[in-house]
């Protein structure tokens, strides 16, 4: 049995902060939370609206779209996290409510993509629309979508479900790494860690490993386990900030210093060759670790050497995020920066460019609510965590307009990539589909490349803010499965 913590044995740990979360002791059962409706009525509108996650011949109507663009327009994804994370989310509705709807849903899809060998298809062709597309497999956002075999495994005993989840953990050997022995974002992002592949990945692999790792290889759960925690030691080591608490979006291992896939793309706004560490807070990676941290710590055995490591990050976490949580119970897009205290400026040291407002996001804040609520109920976090969620989830609600069985949710940062000035993640376009006009700027402006170190005009905005994308409908129905039941 794992040791109980206290605060005493913490209090070097946390030395650094000065109202830290105290760490509960090991296994404590929270008890449920109210019940309430936001959840089944996301659930429901997901069902209702997109009855085929995956169908791509449906114009704007899609569950995939590229949201970019006014109006969005169809973006397949396949097998990929926009559609699993939300997906995992009605399957935690499910798990609550006994829902045979949100199975079924569930297993749709999946079955779209699993063939009863367990092969998993990472990419279709739509005759409809003539979308063609194939995920690779080492991209750790499509490793996420698997998190969804284990219950359909558990439920059904197909072998299918095993069969794939035991091929995404052979897949999980092949990605490839940096000298230091950490995974690559994508292999477009040769080099680079970010703090999102930790939710992509480690949750499902630590899982794996605790239910079936050595009946499928004797000897593998072991090495599974210590693959995940070291990813996760490895980012808090290169990117956390001892002050903040927390920890910047990602890290380059490449020994040039170039950001690839990032420096000299167009949209892009990569960190300068002579920054090892990107320089911004951003809220919705660090929701990414955060609940990675949680999901991994919940199959982790308690005994494996890591688990006190693992475990005093999350104490760092919860205590910077608790330090950052605006009056609203929300938190902001950069994490640790107020409108009125910008910095001086938003590009690249010597620009002088105006730094753009920040605003308060929704699906990073539904995504602590979950985590918090999540590490509470664990016995990760004490009392004092169920109170952050609370008022991240009335925070959250604010966000969500709900009209008989319509639902709105509004304030989600669309999928963006590691930038290098705090403009690259505040510069930002919030139209519609309603909107009317033009673009915010003639596109020759924003084609062309700009030399490294050198901003693309303010009216180019590459970060846009919409409703009900999948990354916020899966953030409110994590969070609903906690605090609403």
């Amino acid at each position: 049995m794992f040791k109980r913590y206290s605060f005493a044995i913490h209090k070097a740990a946390l030395a650094l902060t000065s109202a830290g979360l105290l760490l509960a002791a090991v296994g404590t059962q929270a008890a449920p939370l109210a019940s309430g409706t936001v959840g089944v009525k996301t659930a429901n509108y997901m069902m209702n609206t997109w009855p085929n996650v995956d169908d791509y011949s449906c114009g704007n109507k899609c569950f995939s779209l590229q949201y970019a663009t006014v109006p969005a327009t169809p973006n397949p994804k396949f097998w990929e996290y926009t559609n699993g994370v939300p997906l995992l989310g009605v399957w935690k509705l499910y798990e609550r409510t006994g829902n045979m709807a949100y199975f079924n849903y569930v297993k749709k899809y999946v079955d779209t993509y699993v063939d009863a060998n367990g092969v998993i298809n990472y990419g279709t062709v739509n005759a409809a629309t003539g979308a063609v597309g194939k995920n690779d497999p080492t991209i750790q956002d499509v490793i996420q979508p698997s998190q969804l075999l284990f219950g359909l495994y558990e439920k059904t005993k197909d072998t299918r479900y095993l069969n794939a989840m035991i091929a995404t953990r052979k897949v999980i050997d092949t990605i490839k790494k940096n000298s230091a022995g950490a995974f690559w974002h994508k292999p477009a992002y040769a080099n680079q860690q970010w703090l999102d592949g930790i939710y992509m990945t480690q949750p499902f692999l630590v899982r794996y490993a605790r239910q079936y790792g050595d009946k499928v290889l004797p000897g593998d759960a072991a090495t599974a386990y210590n693959i995940a925690t070291n990813q996760i030691k490895m980012l808090h080591e290169h990117t956390f900030n001892a002050a903040k608490l927390l920890h910047y979006h990602g890290w380059n291992g490449a020994e040039d210093g170039i950001w690839a896939g990032l420096d000299g793309v167009k949209g892009k706004t990569a960190p300068l060759p002579t920054l090892q560490v990107s320089p911004i807070l951003w809220s919705r990676s660090i929701a990414w670790y955060f609940i990675g941290i949680v999901d991994t710590l919940e199959y982790l055995p308690k005994d494996h050497p890591d688990y006190k490591k693992l475990y005093t990050i999350l104490s760092y976490i919860a205590d910077g995020l608790t330090r950052q949580q605006d009056a609203s119970g929300l938190w902001w897009q950069v994490i640790d920066v107020r409108n009125n205290k910008l910095p001086a400026n938003g590009g690249y040291p010597g620009e002088n460019i105006a730094a753009q407002p920040n605003f308060l996001e929704t699906s990073a804040s539904a995504y602590f609510a979950y985590g918090f609520a999540k590490a509470a109920r664990l016995g990760l976090l004490d009392d004092g965590a169920k109170a952050v969620a609370k008022k991240a989830w009335a925070g959250v609600k604010t966000r969500i307009a709900i009209d008989g069985n319509n639902v709105n949710i509004k304030g989600t940062v669309v999928g963006m990539s590691l930038g290098g000035t705090f403009n690259a993640y505040t510069n930002v376009d919030s139209r519609t589909d309603l909107s009317t006009g033009p673009l915010p700027a003639p596109a020759d402006q924003c084609t062309a490349i700009p030399p490294r170190g050198t901003s693309a005009p303010l009216v180019c905005k590459f970060v846009f803010v919409r409703e009900n994308v999948p990354q916020g409908i899966g953030a409110v129905l994590y969070a609903a499965s906690e605090l609403e039941f």
